[in-house]
């Protein structure tokens, strides 16, 4: 096996051919690291919300074993409808030009939830008129408040074999499981994924954390939960965990001499 790479430096002439390790070099890389991942985000594309604009951040996308990436941000505008909306990715292929091949991706507002089969989703939000659309969140539970909050929980996210939660779902609740006074050492396991991984965690491994956390539950079965089920499991953990500690409090005993 060989492989080239091109010398940029004075009285060289650049050939093709060294345009075209380069090109291949690079970008093969990327296809090879994320082979085993479904389509999805892959990386950044963070969402902000800034004066009637949706801002989508710079990051990688994978649609059908190609991966996009984002340079630049993008923004859509957007209004209040006192309706469910749909932040989409449409992807699109155009061979038309005998030079290249162009493989294009748009983001537009969508009021129908369902995908089309080019689609993924961004995020969703329900503003109400005269109310300020917010992507911040005051706890995990917060993350799906349905009025006025950008929405992730449903969002098309990359994963080995299976699509995972948003990694800022993820690590929202590994920083209020880290925060609560009686863990586990399965609290203590994921906790620790969360930090090492920045909320990159796997579907089978969040699965296996709730069964172990439900009991009775089996991996299989929970690995059949959309990620509104699966949201809904994490956060009935963090709301236990809590009043169990509001309980501890209510009961303890206090002597006075």
């Amino acid at each position: 096996m060989e492989i080239r790479v091109p010398v940029f430096a004075g009285r060289r002439i650049l050939k093709k051919e060294s345009l075209w390790d380069i090109r291949d070099y690079t970008y093969a890389g990327w296809q090879l690291y994320y082979a085993d991942h479904t389509d999805g985000l892959l990386k950044g594309c963070e969402i902000r919300a800034e004066d009637g604009r949706l801002v989508i951040g710079k990051g990688m996308l994978k649609f059908h074993d190609f991966i996009y990436l984002l340079m630049e941000e993008e923004e859509v505008a957007y209004q209040p409808k006192n309706r469910w909306q749909v932040l989409k990715a449409e992807f699109l292929e155009d061979d038309t030009n005998l030079d290249y091949k162009a493989y294009r991706v748009r983001f537009f507002l969508d009021e129908e939830l369902e995908l089309g089969e080019n689609q993924m989703e961004m995020c969703r939000f329900y503003l109400r008129e005269g109310s300020a659309l917010r992507d911040s969140y005051k706890n995990f539970a917060d993350m799906s408040t349905e009025y006025d909050t950008v929405n992730l929980i449903c969002a098309t996210v990359a994963g080995i074999g299976e699509k995972t939660l948003h990694p800022l779902v993820v690590k929202q609740f590994g920083e209020e499981l880290w925060n609560m006074e009686e863990k586990d050492q399965f609290d203590f396991g994921f906790c620790s994924l969360v930090w090492n991984t920045q909320g990159r965690v796997e579907r089978k491994v969040i699965a296996a954390y709730l069964s172990n956390k439900m009991k009775k539950a089996v991996v299989a079965n929970i690995m059949s939960y959309d990620n509104q089920m699966v949201y809904e499991k994490l956060e009935n953990i963090v709301d236990n965990m809590g009043k169990f500690k509001k309980e501890k409090v209510n009961t303890r005993v206090i002597i006075v001499d």
